[in-house]
């Protein structure tokens, strides 16, 4: 627990470094690296369960997806194209299309590609959606508060769900894949991550729009931190499968990068969606 504590600080310091002296294009860059090893590890964890996928195709495309996203309008004016996330999927498809041909074990052609788009959709896609978040308000400033109100409701479901699981956890919630994980916890996080939500817009208002109320970001925040739940279910499933703790080691007491995104990745999408209702 001492380790994660640690992590966690000196995580949030260095975000909190990296947004305050290069703003957005640091956010873009770091979600692009921790995209790519977190990908990679998912690579690494079929591997175990003796699935195959196009590695280094996939991990090119998981790293230009966030960076297409974020530079296309740069991409639009220097190429006089269209060059945006639908782009590198689509060039991406074909690509592997084009070497499964080549492969001479053609049973495998099929899962290669299946495999190599599940870590590129899982991970690099689902995370484009805090730069979509971002862009969605007329100041950048606004738009990082959203999205970091939206890693700490998505992020602190976990801290909730596991320390109101150990104090009055006794319902299982998903024993099966993840047995650690109670209903009292579930609904303690929630709880969490609604006051945290409520909380920011209360002491911050200034930094998010007018119509933006706290009561409003409480009542958002419950639907964005159910999914972050569902989004730490689904890697418990994959590990389970894998038969591993954590999904790397790089980070101490946590794990590794896609169990440090694992609760942002089904929370992302569904936060753009209510948060598009705000954006004006």
């Amino acid at each position: 627990m001492g380790k994660r504590i640690i992590s966690t600080i000196a995580l949030w310091s260095l975000l909190g470094c990296l947004l305050y002296f290069w703003r957005l294009t640091a956010a873009v860059w770091l979600i692009t690296v921790l995209a790519v090893v977190a990908q990679n590890e998912v690579y690494n964890m079929a591997k175990n369960l003796g699935w195959k996928a196009y590695r280094v195709l996939g991990l090119i495309m998981g790293g230009c997806l966030p960076l297409a996203t974020y530079y296309k309008e740069f991409l639009h004016n220097y190429t006089g194209g269209v060059v945006d996330d639908a782009t590198v999927i689509a060039v991406g498809f074909t690509v592997c299309a084009l070497v499964s041909i080549r492969n001479r074990e053609i049973k495998d052609n099929f899962q290669r590609i299946g495999g190599t788009f599940f870590g590129i959709l899982l991970i690099p896609y689902m995370l484009t959606f805090f730069i979509r978040i971002v862009e969605l308000f007329p100041h950048e400033s606004m738009g990082l508060a959203a999205g970091i109100w939206v890693v700490i409701v998505g992020k602190f479901s976990d801290v909730g769900g596991l320390l109101f699981g150990s104090w009055l956890g006794k319902n299982k919630m998903a024993p099966k894949i993840s047995p650690a994980k109670t209903w009292e916890g579930f609904l303690g996080g929630i709880f969490t991550s609604a006051t945290l939500g409520f909380l920011a817009v209360y002491l911050f208002p200034d930094f998010f729009p007018t119509g933006f109320k706290p009561w409003i970001a409480a009542l958002c925040a419950l639907p964005i931190a159910s999914m972050a739940v569902l989004s730490d279910l689904i890697e418990s499933v994959i590990k389970r499968q894998a038969e591993v703790k954590d999904s790397g080691k790089s980070i101490p007491g946590i794990g590794g990068a896609f169990d440090l995104v694992d609760s942002l990745l089904l929370s992302a999408p569904v936060a753009f969606i209510l948060l598009s209702f705000f954006a004006y």
